[in-house]
């Protein structure tokens, strides 16, 4: 069997297991919410659940802090996005965004939304900077900033945090375009960078960067972890008010949550809609533009703003984890020192000695799943290349589709599902069915960042080898793999953050049984010792944090003298 044939099977498990767990979800969460869990005693369909769920107290407002965060952040981050591309490629300030985006990839939401609220909060840290010489300030003004009722707060800490993602994916598609050439060519005719952008690359690139801004609203709609720290608590967003349906002891409630996460899929859906019937009309009324033949571009002006906003996610990212470092060490700061008055260990002797269950679960899941996923991600690529020699079938053409569906799909949506029929077939609770929940968002993630490079990687390397009567296993582990080294550790890295920052699949395919430092972060959040806090997010930031250090670190170790295998 040839190593083509073999590799079929990759695609295939992949594409199987994602369509045969998507809809198994969808299909859980859909009869509940037409009343139909017979466990629980309810046969009878019907829209009775509907009923309740539109008529629950607060409903109407978490729906609309809902839509106003997630489609504001989404917008924003999308907006942003295309503009500092625009503007910064190629400069000074998009080469050191290259350099540091992994570090800023690697840390967990819930770990960045702390710090973000103890910067932000009436007595956090900018209050402080400028407290009492600029403001006035000896007590903290009472301002609504941390859980505002519109949130205001959770929106734009959902813009920074997604930003580096988006970027990320940019950064691997515009290898797919001759921009040198274009820019070029552009110039040559006397139009501007930013015009040469915005009407030539900018609508070739976005067919590329598609999906991942579907997946950047899904997230932003149906965020939990981020919601429960930063959004309002009374009521909360559509999505914390499911998962506290999920967690009431009264049964019933869970019928409930079921609508609810249906609801919230159809908001994805019909957002994702409009997003692209926004998009085919941008074609028809922005032609003219685009044919205009106008040299000079009207967004020049805004260049510095761009750059200053860009620069202010570097710094709000960097500055949120520094803060995390000083309140894990304070033993007294009172309000408006801008540093402590005194400092101490003892909270991180007592945060390590407490946290080492959940950090070795959080461990043992995040490595389990991430080698599983890198093994389903090279076999998967390692097919697309065989076909593409032989120009057979390709299943992998179709498979970012079929992965792209657990970041289309709202996660508490067919989360929820899942967990109500590993409830009735007794499956809930296993390990086993934790780390492949997690596999489930963690796949995905590595094959983004793996298969830019992976499909790049210069062929004529393996076909001498063949040409030298190598077998196909030899060629692949003792020639390919070992030069690719260094991207595949990244992928790797990249899982096991994606994994460690996994909140609702701990919560409902854990079944209560497994705690990893996620969930453990997250429920602590609300409480009010900032020190304890603090240590335990800066945990859940080492660990990820941890796997990028290896994967810098080991491949200079095993080429420390082969410079070329090191870049």
């Amino acid at each position: 069997m040839s190593g083509q044939a073999k590799g079929r099977i990759f695609p295939v498990v992949v594409i199987s297991l994602f369509c045969v767990v998507i809809l198994a979800g969808l299909f859980g969460t859909l009869l509940p919410s037409m009343n139909y869990l017979p466990v629980i005693g309810h046969t009878h369909v019907s829209l009775s659940v509907w009923f309740d769920f539109f008529s629950y107290p607060g409903i109407q407002t978490a729906i609309r802090v809902t839509l106003f965060s997630g489609l504001t952040a989404s917008f924003g981050v999308v907006c942003l996005g295309f503009l500092f591309i625009t503007f910064s490629y190629g400069n000074a300030l998009w080469k050191f965004f290259e350099k540091i985006l992994s570090p800023v990839l690697s840390i967990p939401h819930a770990a960045f939304a702390i710090g973000f609220g103890f910067l932000i909060a009436p007595s956090g840290w900018l209050i402080r900077m400028v407290s009492p010489k600029m403001t006035g300030f000896t007590v903290p003004p009472d301002w609504i900033i941390l859980n505002d009722p519109l949130g205001i707060s959770l929106s734009i800490a959902l813009m920074i945090k997604e930003f580096p993602f988006l970027i990320m994916v940019t950064m691997g598609a515009l290898g797919q375009l001759d921009i040198k050439k274009t820019l070029l060519v552009g110039r040559a005719l006397g139009y501007t960078k930013e015009q040469i952008w915005l009407k030539i690359l900018i609508p070739r690139l976005y067919p590329h960067l598609r999906l991942s801004i579907f997946a950047v609203i899904a997230y932003s709609l149906s965020v939990a972890d981020m919601a429960i720290i930063l959004g309002p608590s009374s009521p909360p967003s559509l999505s914390v008010l499911i998962l506290k349906w999920f967690n009431d002891p009264v049964m019933s409630f869970k019928l409930l949550a079921a609508a609810g996460s249906l609801f919230l899929f159809f908001m994805v859906v019909l957002s994702i809609l409009c997003v692209y019937l926004i998009e085919r009309s941008a074609r028809v009324f922005l032609r003219p533009w685009t044919t205009s033949g106008k040299r000079r571009s009207f967004l020049s002006p805004l260049k510095p703003i761009i750059f200053f906003m860009g620069s202010g996610i570097l710094f709000f990212t960097a500055v949120s984890s520094v803060i995390l470092v000083i309140w894990s060490l304070t033993w007294q700061w009172r309000f408006p020192d801008f540093l402590p008055t005194a400092w101490t260990l003892k909270l991180w002797t007592k945060g390590l000695m407490s946290s080492f269950d959940p950090v070795m679960t959080t461990l043992l899941t995040g490595v389990a799943s991430a080698f599983i996923g890198l093994i389903l991600t090279v076999g998967c690529l390692e097919h697309e290349v065989a076909a593409g020699k032989t120009r057979t079938r390709n299943y992998t053409g179709y498979i970012h589709y079929f992965l792209y569906l657990p970041l289309l799909v709202p996660q508490i949506t067919f989360m929820a599902g899942i967990q109500l029929l590993l409830v009735i077939t007794k499956m809930d609770g296993y390990w086993i069915t934790l780390m492949v929940s997690h596999l489930l968002f963690v796949l995905p993630y590595m094959f983004i960042a793996l298969s830019a490079t992976y499909l790049a990687f210069d062929g004529r390397m393996t076909d001498q080898a063949m040409v030298l009567k190598r077998s196909y296993t030899s060629v692949l582990f003792r020639i390919k793999l070992p030069m690719l080294i260094k991207p595949i550790l990244f992928s790797f890295a990249i899982g096991f953050s994606v994994s460690v920052a996994q909140y609702i699949p701990t919560m409902l395919v854990g079944a209560g049984r497994f705690s990893t430092i996620t969930t453990e972060v997250v429920s602590i959040a609300s409480g009010s010792d900032r020190r304890a806090i603090a240590v335990y997010a800066l945990i859940q930031q080492f660990l990820p944090m941890m796997m990028y250090a290896l994967a810098i670190i080991i491949p200079k170790s095993l080429y420390y003298n082969r410079k070329g295998m090191q870049v």
